[in-house]
């Protein structure tokens, strides 16, 4: 089997003189060729010569980001080959400082050891996962993504607030999650700058929706967000459709629903949407709009949103 590993060495895991970076090359040595880069742009070229080479494994190693970007070149590098007609065996790697999506869709471990059991072949239990394929523009810019959660509201400001303090994990992204929780119940500082709502027109599956603000955006193929929020609960219910959950309720009103989140429930509310979808389109009503895509914060002038292809990616073992 042809086996190739991108290794993004900016990723936490895979510091300069780390023992799981010597560890990844000395597990790769003559049983994979394994690319190790900094730079998420060298990944379209490298996908290409990838593809061509015949690659049967790609095994992409980092956090959301990383896999991300791995997925959308390997997509833009299979659709340019017209004569490749199936996808290579993805296995998300994490080593990233979160990881939800290889949380989601791969199987528990250490890296280490989830590495060693795919070059080795052991029992291989490929699953077909859905993804996200995402269109932003902005100005005369248009740029095209594949990959598995994307937001806006709560989602783009909570993401503002986690990396100016750091982006270090779990733990920061769980105090700031408590607090903004909190904090909602009084109309604390931080709770308004990330929850109230976001002015913007939102069309779903070709029909204008009567939403003009929302304070939560979320689309998702993925059902626990992280901090186990299962948000988007009804994700990978259909590979053509994708869960859709938005909401213009104020800060007060939504900090209260953070439980019914928790339990994998409907947050409900005036005006809400909570339903699978084939695609949306969101026009940032106010300059400076932002959404995030797996971790990553982009701006754009607005973004859409449909289905993108079905991956062949290893899970966990049934």
């Amino acid at each position: 089997m042809s086996i190739h590993l991108i290794a993004n060495l900016s990723a936490r895991g895979l510091k300069e003189g780390s023992a799981r970076r010597a560890a990844i090359r000395e597990l790769t040595a003559g049983r994979a060729t394994l690319h190790e880069t900094s730079r998420l742009d060298e990944l379209p070229v490298l996908l290409e010569h990838i593809l061509q080479d015949g690659c049967e494994l790609l095994i992409l190693g980092g956090g959301d980001g990383t896999f991300m970007s791995g997925v959308s070149a390997l997509v833009r590098a299979k659709e340019l080959d017209t004569g490749r007609s199936h996808f290579p065996i993805v296995g998300l790697l994490p080593l990233g400082t979160v990881g939800t999506v290889a949380r989601n869709f791969g199987p528990a471990g250490k890296p280490e050891v989830l590495l060693q059991q795919w070059l080795s072949g052991q029992a291989l239990e490929v699953i077909p996962r859905p993804t996200l394929r995402v269109e932003a523009r902005f100005g005369a810019e248009r740029v095209e993504r594949v990959g598995f959660i994307v937001g806006t509201g709560l989602v783009a400001q909570f993401f503002d607030v986690y990396e100016a303090r750091g982006a270090t994990g779990t733990g920061l992204a769980a105090r700031i999650a408590a607090r903004i929780f909190v904090e909602s119940f009084r109309g604390g500082p931080l709770a308004t700058r990330v929850l109230t709502p976001t002015p913007c027109e939102l069309t779903i599956d070709g029909k204008l929706s009567e939403t003009r603000a929302v304070s939560l955006l979320l689309g998702a193929v993925v059902r626990d967000l992280g901090l186990s929020m299962k948000v988007c609960y009804r994700a990978g219910e259909d590979p053509e459709r994708f869960h859709l959950v938005a909401s213009s309720l104020l800060p007060v009103r939504l900090g209260r629903r953070a439980p019914l989140v928790m339990l994998g429930r409907e947050i409900g509310g005036e005006g809400s949407v909570d339903q699978l979808a084939r695609g949306f389109d969101l026009r940032f009503l106010e300059p400076g709009g932002r959404f995030v895509l797996d971790g990553d914060l982009f701006r754009a002038d607005s973004f859409s949103v449909v289905a993108g292809p079905v991956l062949p990616i290893i899970g966990p073992h049934r």
